[in-house]
């Protein structure tokens, strides 16, 4: 069944992807309820929040978000060789995870920095074993460092950045400082603007402050329970897996993993920001979990086994969409 398609490569499960993005966007946007409310302040997701108010428009804007982020995924998994090019069950996760957080009434400001650091992700990883890297280390750093004016959230994932460099090149000092200046530049551009409007000057620094000095326990609504029990237990596992086994046949896929722990672990303080709740934990954590989690289910040899373990990822969205109808 699903198992068959998604081990098959794009060619196989590209049909699966399409149709359940596109009946997730329809209950999505027919569902007149949203189960959690985005309420911790950012500044362009404000500006976005207050401009656009068509529920139309915002189930749009949230699904290009969810597909350019599932695309950049997939080039991650496939042409930098983080997974099987076969591969495509990290894809389809993320798009599980994504629309299990999409409502058609409010923007998700966390589908936007995940866009942003897969994006990031990507450029870095094109560096490893590359002479001219400067470029794609800049552009990294640029658009790492601009997510953090969608969700301050984002600050914590820039010392993963910087483990990056440290694990996939050697030092040299010119691309750690192209680095910081990739980081810099959209500050410095923000602070400019905002010294030149006498609007929001120095937002990040006081943003970032108030981000780890008010932190507090998440909110969690029953709805997302089992998603994020199920999605927990099979990620520990595959967690477990690759410690004991390797965490890849190839040294930049053993690489790659690494660096996905490395950013497990910087997004744990995420789970206790101010405003977090089960929408945006999942988020936080839908690299890791989709990419491990994804591998878990392709290396499974017996396709029963995988396909009972994505139905219970389907029931799991499920429960969360029934929600959404107040059908539970």
């Amino acid at each position: 069944m699903f198992a068959g398609l998604l081990n098959k490569g794009l060619r196989g499960s590209l049909v699966l992807l399409i149709s359940f993005f596109a009946v997730m966007a329809v209950l999505t946007r027919l569902s007149p309820y949203t189960i959690e409310n985005i309420t911790y302040p950012n500044l362009f997701f404000n500006y976005l929040a207050n401009t656009v108010s068509s529920e139309t428009l915002i189930l749009l804007i949230n699904c290009l978000f969810v597909a350019i982020s599932a695309a950049l995924l997939n080039m991650l998994c496939v042409k930098e060789e983080v997974s099987d090019k076969q591969n495509y069950h990290p894809v389809f996760l993320y798009l599980v995870i994504a629309f299990s957080t999409v409502n058609a009434n409010q923007l998700q400001p966390m589908l936007s920095a995940n866009l942003f650091l897969f994006f990031a992700f990507y450029r870095i990883m094109g560096t490893y074993r590359s002479e001219h890297a400067n470029n794609r280390i800049f552009e990294g750093a640029f658009w790492l460092a601009l997510s953090a004016y969608f969700t301050i959230s984002s600050v914590t994932w820039i010392p993963v950045y910087f483990v990056a460099l440290t694990v996939l090149r050697p030092f040299v000092w010119r691309e750690w400082v192209i680095a910081c200046l990739g980081f810099l530049s959209p500050i410095v551009m923000s602070d400019a603007l905002a010294y030149l409007s006498d609007f929001n000057n120095g937002y990040l620094w006081e943003a970032a402050g108030f981000y780890f000095t008010h932190m507090k326990v998440p909110a969690l609504s029953e709805y997302y329970l089992f998603e994020i029990i199920l999605l927990t237990v099979l990620f520990i596992f595959a967690l477990l897996q690759n410690m004991a086994f390797g965490l890849g046949n190839t040294v930049k896929k053993q690489r790659a993993k690494t660096l996905l722990i490395w950013l497990l672990v910087f997004s744990l303080p995420q789970i206790f920001e101010p405003g977090a709740n089960s929408s945006t934990i999942l988020l936080s954590f839908a690299m890791p979990v989709s990419i491990f989690t994804g591998d878990l289910l392709f290396g499974i040899r017996q396709k029963k086994i995988t396909n009972t373990l994505l139905v219970l990822i389907l029931l799991a969205a499920a429960i969360v969409v029934c929600g959404k109808f107040g059908l539970l």
